[in-house]
């Protein structure tokens, strides 16, 4: 006998409903185990998503969208709740409380940058010696935009640095606003109703701040997941100066609040293990503001009532102080901070990173002029500091290959700074600061031991790890042909034949000359092959004329005599078009576009990067190529060498062969080789002890050519023709990423060599 369908039915439900109570006790049992402080959550979340993006790249990319998500909700809240807290925390303080305030934050502020700026000095001269050249990058015409500091802090429009996150600007705005409120009569009901207002933000903002530990989740990972290990190991020292820099400070200044304040190591942990974990995760200080005040305001005047007795609880005056403490954070965010103070030893780290140390004395000296101008960016003051020690922009390199860690350095310094800044002027104006050597002796001794430990583990690394560890020279002798297939045939000397298209096709052989001394066009590598974007190039077109390769190698001199005596069909390797080349050769159409520098001894980069002055000698400067260099081209580079109103003296020579110059006597006789950035960079990678510099930027740009011998129009069409075709397809575009870029991965190309 069946049982009724919905009898079935009821008896299921009832089966599920006694097992959903012992489904949901684990549930409980793991939601016990979930922190109930937010500062604990962000730490949770921090180890998980380190974790997340190195086990699982993929997934973390699947995160971005959250990370995008958070860091836009967070940033809407943030600007708004700040404006309000800086008009009427200043709006409501009396002209003696803000003279107190702003007196000792200058004060602590000044003691700061004064640490900061004494390890920047100290610490770069303890690293070991090393060589480095990089490789071609377009980075190299980028300069940053120049900032007007007056302009930063006072803008046209306050609507528009808003809009542009300017927060020096809304700073400055929003603090005389509640600076000129102190004497406006009425200013209470103002007040109040931006007392309001600041509530209703800093409700937004406590609803946002809930979602921080999912967000530090989101963006940990997905910067564990883009960390690459190669670039970290080459820049290893810079990362060695900052741990040992942020060892020292973060040991020393904890030890120095626990010796003059009543603050506990645990209230001081409270304090900043949320804003620490959110900062160190996303690099974004402005949005972990709000969080950090909130902490401030909440353990400093529990602190204070601890000197009364044990159960005592905070007055209203310790609270009403500890309020005051909002704009003076927004204010000491806007200023020159501990981090970027810290990270302006990336100046003397490129010094020493191209061989060029620059001493304490000059370091020190550096420091005077860096320091201000540090609100106008990191890369801004990095590049105007550059210039000044004449070290070669090409530097702010480390900028961009550490940005991803060095960003968060910064901003967890700056975060640091804050928090000094913030508690000493707290006890400071409450009288509670008090002298315990102690515990100051044991944080500054741990703080020495754990540095000095770290550096002398460090430099002994780096000695060993760099010792033999320049590979870029390797890596380009290294790049094997993008075409599969035998190597060109080798002419060793030809007979005169006609040049044209049906006697090309007939010999079932393209017959190309290459110069001699044209790296990366063409080459040797380390096999002894003959390589190159060049030769790839004319390995493809002969494919597509269905014939053999043959290739010499010879001086462009007398590659040129070759091709007008018809013993060679093309002439190529980084050949650079001029109008008095197209007058005895028949010239290709440009398939690449190359741009003027110069390769430059490192120990001559300041005598060519400074102005120079009347009574200076002309800069000598070798050129391969001398068809370049007209006239006017001289005047211009002398302009660029100079201070753009009068011109620099130079010195042009004639150097048949560009290897010439990289011998010890080309480098005695020579400051500079004129020649590509993009072939510069390569000959900078071969010699390592020589930088490329690009002081022209991208103006002085060129097309590279063909030379074609004989005079058949057809074959000159052809190549022409082959040229913008393959351009589209993108053959070019390949070629570049692969021989002058670098791109150390396999390049993928479905042509093979006859």
């Amino acid at each position: 006998m069946t049982r009724p369908a919905g009898i079935e039915t009821i008896q299921m439900v009832r089966r599920c409903a006694h097992t959903i109570p012992s489904l949901i006790r684990p549930l409980r049992r793991i939601g016990r185990l979930w922190p109930q402080r937010i500062g604990n959550q962000c730490l949770l979340m921090l180890a998980v998503g380190l974790t997340i993006g190195r086990a699982a790249p993929t997934a973390a990319a699947a995160l971005e969208p959250l990370a995008v998500l958070f860091l836009q909700a967070s940033q809407v809240v943030v600007m708004p709740y700040l404006i309000c807290e800086l008009v009427v925390g200043f709006g409501g303080l009396s002209p003696g409380s803000m003279r107190s305030l702003l007196q000792g934050g200058l004060l602590v502020l000044a003691g700061l940058w004064l640490v900061a700026g004494a390890l920047v000095v100290v610490l770069p001269p303890l690293l070991p010696p090393v060589e480095y050249s990089s490789f071609f990058h377009t980075g190299l015409f980028q300069e940053p935009a120049r900032t007007d500091l007056l302009r930063t802090f006072v803008p046209d429009n306050i609507f528009t640095a808003l809009a542009n996150d300017n927060f020096p600007a809304v700073v400055v705005f929003s603090s005389a606003l509640g600076i000129l409120a102190q004497g406006l009569d009425g200013r209470e009901e103002l007040l109040h109703s931006l007392e309001l207002v600041r509530r209703l933000f800093g409700r937004l903002n406590r609803a946002t701040a809930r979602t921080i530990p999912f967000g530090i989740l989101a963006l940990s990972a997905l910067n564990s997941a883009r960390l690459d290990p190669t670039q970290l190991a080459r820049m290893q020292g810079l990362l060695l100066l900052c741990l040992a820099a942020l060892l020292l400070l973060g040991l020393g200044l904890f030890a120095l609040l626990l010796a003059l304040t009543p603050l506990t190591a645990a209230g001081l942990w409270r304090i900043v293990r949320g804003p620490l974990a959110f900062t160190a995760s996303s690099g974004n200080l402005l949005v972990a503001l709000p969080m950090l005040v909130e902490g401030l305001q909440e353990e400093l005047p529990r602190a204070q009532a601890r000197l009364r007795g044990p159960d005592a609880q905070p007055s209203p005056l310790d609270r009403e102080r500890a309020l005051e403490l909002a704009p003076l954070v927004s204010l000491g965010f806007s200023l020159p901070g501990l981090g970027q103070v810290m990270c302006l030893v990336i100046v003397p780290f490129a010094g020493w990173f191209v061989n060029q140390p620059l001493g304490m004395g000059r370091t020190a000296t550096m420091l005077l002029t860096a320091i201000p101008t540090t609100v106008a960016g990191l890369k801004a003051v990095i590049r105007q500091e550059l210039l000044r020690q004449g070290l070669p922009l090409t530097l702010l390199d480390l900028v961009i290959l550490n940005g991803e860690w060095l960003y968060r350095f910064e901003k967890v310094l700056n975060l640091l700074g804050l928090v000094v800044l913030a508690v000493l002027v707290y006890f400071l104006s409450g009288r509670a600061l008090r002298w315990r050597p102690l515990p100051l002796l044991a944080g500054l001794g741990l703080g020495l031991v754990t540095a000095g430990a770290t550096l002398a583990a460090g430099r002994y690394w780096l000695e060993l790890s760099l010792s033999g560890s320049y590979r870029n020279d390797r890596i380009l002798l290294n790049l094997q042909p993008t075409f599969r297939g035998p190597p060109p045939l080798q002419l060793n000397g030809s007979d005169p034949a006609a040049i044209t298209m049906a006697g090309i096709l007939q010999r079932g052989v393209l017959r190309v000359g290459f110069r001699s001394d044209a790296v990366p066009w063409s080459f040797r590598n380390s096999s002894g092959r003959l390589v190159g974007y060049d030769v790839d190039l004319l390995q493809a077109l002969a494919v597509d004329l269905g014939v053999r390769l043959a290739v010499e190698e010879a001086p462009l001199e007398q590659l040129e005599t070759l091709l007008h005596q018809q013993r060679l069909d093309l002439v190529a390797g980084g050949i650079q078009s001029s109008p008095s080349r197209a007058l005895q050769h028949q010239v290709s159409r440009g398939y690449a576009t190359v741009h003027l520098a110069l390769v430059v001894p490192d120990g001559k980069v300041g005598l060519v990067q400074r102005s120079g002055g009347p009574d200076e000698p002309p800069l000598r400067i070798a050129v391969s190529d001398p068809q370049v260099l007209t006239p006017q081209l001289q005047q211009q580079i002398g302009l660029a060498l100079g201070d753009h109103r009068q011109q620099r003296p130079l010195r042009f020579e004639p150097l048949p062969e560009r290897r010439r110059f990289f011998t010890a006597s080309g480098q005695g006789r020579f400051d500079a080789l004129l020649t590509t950035a993009e072939g510069g960079s390569a000959w900078a990678v071969l010699n390592p002890d020589t930088t490329l510099l690009a002081p022209f930027g991208n103006r002085f740009d060129s097309e590279l050519v063909l030379l074609v011998g004989g005079e058949d129009p057809r074959l000159l069409a052809y190549i022409n023709s082959w040229l913008v075709r393959e351009q589209g397809r993108g053959l070019m575009e390949d070629l570049f990423d692969h021989w002058v870029l670098v791109d150390q991965a396999p390049l993928q190309s479905n042509r093979s060599s006859p």
